[in-house]
C-alpha cells in the first residue's frame, strides 16, 4: 500500500458501520412500524409522537400510508418543485428563513409541502412542546415521503430553537426521495451544524429514493447511508457523489414500484449482524489497496458493483472503476475546501488580531507605519504578517455569508460582540489589503474591494453604536484609523499628483486633479477634526508624509488651507498628544 495515500483513505465505511451498529436505526423503524400499523383511515399523512425510555429521548415518526385513494406518488408525477417565493405570494411564511440573499430561488417538492401543511398548525405546537424540554435528545423519522415530512419539520425545529442551549435533533429518514433544489441544498448545508443533524438510509433495492432522479434540479444534503441487501453500508456527504450512487444504485429488479411499500426491518437486521460486518471489514482489507480502490471496496459494499451482471441484462451498466475515481476526486475536492486556514472562533480569531497588534507596535518602534512597512515587505515579520490576514479574512468571509443567508426579519445580521470584532478587523486588516493592492501597480481600490468589507461597514454604520471622539482624542497614539479606506484615499491622491507633473497634462486634466486633491484636504481635516485617523499617518517615511511633500511642492506657498497650515506649522505633532484644536 502507498503510505502516501493511506491516510486518505474514504471513512464512509466505518462510520457507516457504526452507525449501524448503534440502536437508533432500530428504534426509529420500530417507531415507524409502531404507526403504520395504528394508521386505520385512508389519510394522506399520519403523525405520531413516541417515547422510547431505553435511550432516554423523544422519537416523532412521520410515515404516508400506502392505501390511500389517493396516492402522493405515482410512476409519472409527483416530481415538481415549489418555489419558496411563490409561498410567500402565497403568504406561507413557515420557511422563509430558507429563503434567503444568498439562495434566492429555494424551492421544495410539492407533495411533500403540501403534506406538510394539512397539518402545519399541529407542528408548530409540537415544536413549542419540544423546546419546553431542551435536554431530552429528539429524534424526527419517517419512511418515504414521511420522511420528507420529518426533514421539513426538523428545519422548522433547527430554526427555531437555540443550539448552544438545546440538544440538537436528529432526522432519520428511510427511503425517502430527495427534497429540494440545489439552493435548497445550499440554504440548508451552510449553516454551520445543520447537514450533520440528517441522516437517510437508502437501500440499493428500494426504488423510492431514485424517483426524482430525471429531474436534474433535485439535490441531496445531510449524510446518505446506503445499504445493500447482503448487509453491507457505507455513508457519503458530498451531494456530486451521493447523486452518482443514487443513479448507480438504482433498484434491479422491477417489483417494487416507487409507491410501493420497502420494508427496511431485514436491511436494518443484517446491517447490526455482526458477521456481515467482519465480512465487510474484511472486504476492505482485501481490496483497499489505493485510495480509489478503497471506493471500490464501499461500491461493492453497497451492491453496486456486484449487480453489473444485473444491470447488463438490463442494458444499464455501471462503470464501477469509474465511478470510484470520480467519488474520489469529489472527496479530494472536499478535503481542499475544509483545510483552508481559518480561525474557528471569534477566540482564534483575538490571537491573530493580537499578532497584527504586536506587527503594528513594531513598526511604530521603527519610526515607519505599519501599512507602509507591509507595502514595502522589507524583513521577515512584513512576509509572515500574510498569513495572519489570510486566517482573518476566512472566518470574517464566512460570517459575512452566513450572516446574509439570515432571513431579513432577524433584524441586525451581527451581535454586538461580532460587530465588534468585524470592525476592528475591518480597520486593522483593510489598509493590508489596500497596500497590497497598490504594491501590485494597480488603481482604484475601491472597484476591486472585497465584498466581505463592504458588508461589514455597511453593518456598523447601521447599527446604534457610534465611535466617540472623545475616547479617540485621549488614545490617539495607539487607534486604528476609523475609516479603513483612508490609505486607499492617500494612494489616489499620489496618483493625482503624478497626473500633475506630467509633461503634456491639460488643463482641464489639471483642474479635475487639483479638484480631487482639495477634496482629499478637506477629508483629512475632517478625520484629524474627530481624532479619527491614526498618528502613525505623520511619522516620516509615511506615505501620506510622502504625498504631502510632493503636493506642497505642486500648489506652492500661495495655496492656503487648513490642512496646508497644519502640515507647514508641524502643528501635526500635537495631534499624536491629543491637544490640537481644528476650528
Amino acid at each position: 500500500m502507498d503510505d502516501h495515500n493511506s491516510h486518505r483513505f474514504s471513512s464512509g465505511l466505518e462510520l457507516g458501520n457504526f452507525i449501524a451498529t448503534s440502536d437508533l436505526l432500530e428504534h426509529s423503524w420500530k417507531a415507524i412500524t409502531k404507526l403504520r400499523t395504528e394508521i386505520t383511515v385512508p389519510i394522506y399523512l399520519a403523525f405520531y409522537k413516541y417515547y422510547n425510555e431505553r435511550s432516554n429521548c423523544k422519537i416523532l415518526a412521520f410515515v404516508t400510508t400506502p392505501n390511500c385513494t389517493e396516492n402522493p406518488i405515482d410512476e409519472d408525477g409527483g416530481e415538481d418543485l415549489v418555489s419558496l417565493s411563490d409561498l410567500l405570494i402565497d403568504e406561507f411564511t413557515a420557511f422563509e428563513f430558507l429563503q434567503t440573499k444568498t439562495c434566492p430561488d429555494s424551492a421544495i417538492n410539492g407533495v411533500a409541502l403540501d403534506l406538510f401543511r394539512r397539518f402545519y398548525p399541529v407542528y408548530e405546537q409540537e415544536i413549542s412542546r419540544l423546546i419546553s424540554d431542551p435536554n431530552t435528545p429528539i429524534i424526527i423519522t419517517g419512511h418515504g415521503l414521511g420522511g420528507s415530512v420529518a426533514s421539513l419539520l426538523t428545519l422548522l425545529l433547527l430554526d427555531s430553537i437555540d443550539l448552544t442551549k438545546t440538544k440538537r435533533p436528529l432526522c432519520i429518514t428511510f427511503g425517502s426521495p430527495l427534497l429540494g433544489n440545489e439552493a435548497f441544498q445550499n440554504a440548508i448545508s451552510q449553516f454551520s451544524t445543520w447537514s450533520s443533524c440528517f441522516l437517510h438510509l437508502v437501500s440499493n433495492q428500494d426504488p423510492l429514493p431514485t424517483k426524482f432522479l430525471n429531474n436534474k434540479a433535485y439535490y441531496p444534503f445531510g449524510t446518505f447511508l446506503f445499504c445493500s441487501q447482503s448487509g453491507g453500508c457505507s455513508s457519503f456527504e458530498d451531494p456530486k457523489s451521493v447523486l452518482k450512487l443514487l443513479e448507480a444504485t438504482k433498484a434491479s429488479n422491477d417489483v417494487l414500484t416507487a409507491s410501493s411499500f420497502f420494508d427496511y426491518k431485514e436491511t436494518i437486521d443484517r446491517l447490526i449482524n455482526q458477521a456481515n460486518l467482519k465480512a465487510t471489514m474484511k472486504m476492505v482489507t482485501e481490496n483497499a489497496e489505493s485510495w480509489t480502490g478503497s471506493f471500490v471496496a464501499q461500491l461493492e459494499t453497497i451492491g453496486v458493483a456486484r449487480n453489473q451482471a444485473q444491470q447488463q441484462q438490463q442494458q444499464r451498466v455501471v462503470d464501477v472503476n469509474r465511478l470510484a475515481k470520480a467519488l474520489k476526486d469529489n472527496e479530494m475536492n472536499l478535503i481542499l475546501e475544509n483545510t483552508k486556514p481559518f480561525a474557528k472562533t471569534l477566540n482564534d480569531v483575538k490571537i491573530n488580531m493580537a499578532k497584527l497588534e504586536w506587527y503594528k507596535k513594531k513598526c511604530k518602534f521603527d519610526n515607519i507605519g505599519y501599512y507602509d512597512s507591509y507595502k514595502n515587505q522589507r524583513s521577515e515579520p512584513d512576509i509572515r504578517v500574510a498569513e495572519f490576514k489570510k486566517i482573518l479574512r476566512v472566518y470574517w468571509e464566512n460570517k459575512v455569508e452566513e450572516a446574509e443567508r439570515k432571513p431579513l426579519r432577524d433584524g441586525a445580521p451581527f451581535n454586538v460582540q461580532l460587530l465588534f470584532g468585524g470592525t476592528n478587523y475591518r480597520r486593522m486588516v483593510e489598509p493590508l489589503d489596500i497596500a497590497e493592492h497598490y504594491r501590485k501597480g494597480l488603481t482604484d481600490y475601491k472597484s476591486h474591494r472585497p465584498k466581505h468589507y463592504t458588508k461589514l461597514e455597511q453593518w456598523f454604520k447601521e447599527s446604534p453604536t457610534p465611535d466617540s471622539s472623545s475616547t479617540q482624542r485621549e488614545a490617539v497614539s495607539s487607534i486604528l484609523t476609523v475609516d479603513s479606506l483612508f490609505w486607499e484615499h492617500v494612494e489616489e491622491a499620489v496618483l493625482a499628483c503624478q497626473v500633475l507633473t506630467m509633461v503634456d497634462c491639460s488643463e482641464e486634466e489639471n483642474e479635475v486633479e487639483l479638484a480631487k486633491l482639495r477634496e482629499f484636504e478637506d477629508y483629512v481635516v475632517e478625520l484629524m477634526r474627530n481624532y479619527a485617523v491614526s498618528s502613525e499617518i505623520f511619522l516620516p517615511h509615511s506615505t501620506f508624509m510622502k504625498w504631502w511633500e510632493e503636493y506642497d511642492e505642486i500648489v506652492g506657498d500661495d495655496h492656503d488651507s487648513v490642512l496646508s497650515r497644519l502640515m507647514r506649522n508641524e502643528e501635526y505633532e500635537e495631534y499624536a498628544n491629543g491637544r490640537l484644536q481644528i476650528p
